[in-house]
């Protein structure tokens, strides 16, 4: 019985072996190349109309339609097309989440909005990717802030909405008259998905109760009375505990109309043989006006 001799392998088969060995080693270098590059930095997409535009980061050349990776930081973009067109710049801030700039250029005159024209493809693209992107963030800010999903409220009798301050801090801005304001709160209370004790609220009216005068009365009441200078129109409610803290609502007596309104909630302490206040009252107290007392206290206290 005689033995099959094994056949050398084939000189193309070979070459390609050798071809994949290849591509697979680039690959691999390739790859490992692209992760050092991209060691600690964050992941920023671009696209600006029209495609033409020249766009700088921090004085560097970058290209349109493309991903850059930036390290944590502050950055000045700026985006250039001709002369019929305007400037795009931006100040931004790279942190640890990937971030998209989406932005179109506009004209400056007439050859300018001809150019517009003749693109208008380009600039149709991007604007739907910034509506795309307006949304998932109004999304996103609506799952952080639920209160959104409520808000902005105009009535004939108040109107509630919001913004963010400098900080990017949400603030709700009530605006209403002093017979209104206990509607708004139990509007307020009414969102179930919301604690309010939790919110940024303020109320745009006067509030007498920001002029405090400190004095030593020891009854309770003739304190509240005296260290607000309260009008005979104004009445105390019933006086409640909550461990060290004392607590209960200012109100409008409107006898003549059978009406108790604008209920200010105050919280005080005992100080030896007379009391403090721990906050200037409010119609809700929460945690940004009332900072030193737990959340669960204010809870208690607003559904007084």
């Amino acid at each position: 019985m005689t033995k099959t001799k094994k056949q050398p392998l084939a000189k193309n088969v070979k070459i390609r072996i050798l071809i994949i060995f290849i591509v697979f080693t680039f690959i691999v270098i390739y790859s490992a190349a692209n992760l050092i590059y991209r060691a600690g930095k964050t992941k920023v997409t671009i696209q600006i109309a029209p495609n033409d535009v020249v766009i700088t980061i921090n004085d560097t050349r970058v290209s349109n339609k493309s991903d850059c990776w930036l390290t944590p930081g502050k950055y000045h973009l700026v985006a250039q097309s001709n002369e019929h067109l305007s400037t795009y710049e931006r100040d931004f801030e790279v942190q640890d989440e990937p971030l998209k700039i989406y932005a179109t250029l506009s004209a400056l005159d007439d050859e300018g909005r001809q150019f517009i024209e003749k693109h208008r493809q380009e600039f149709v693209t991007v604007e739907g990717l910034i509506g795309a992107q307006l949304n998932t963030e109004g999304e996103k800010e609506r799952n952080e802030n639920p209160i959104l999903n409520h808000l902005p409220i105009n009535t004939a009798l108040y109107s509630i909405s919001y913004e963010y301050n400098t900080d990017d801090q949400l603030i709700i801005n009530v605006k209403t008259e002093p017979e209104y304001i206990d509607i708004v709160v139990e509007k307020l209370k009414t969102f179930k998905d919301i604690n309010i004790s939790s919110l940024n609220i303020i109320f745009h009216n006067e509030n007498i109760f920001k002029k405090y005068q400190k004095n030593s009365e020891e009854d309770i009441k003739q304190f509240i009375k005296t260290a607000y200078n309260l009008p005979s129109n104004y009445k105390i409610n019933e006086i409640k505990q909550l461990g060290d803290y004392y607590y209960t609502t200012i109100y409008i007596d409107d006898y003549k109309n059978n009406l108790h309104y604008a209920h200010y909630r105050i919280i005080l302490k005992k100080d030896e043989n007379s009391w403090k206040q721990i906050t200037t009252p409010q119609p809700i107290l929460t945690t940004y006006n009332t900072p030193d007392v737990s959340k669960d206290i204010l809870d208690i206290i607003n559904s007084y």
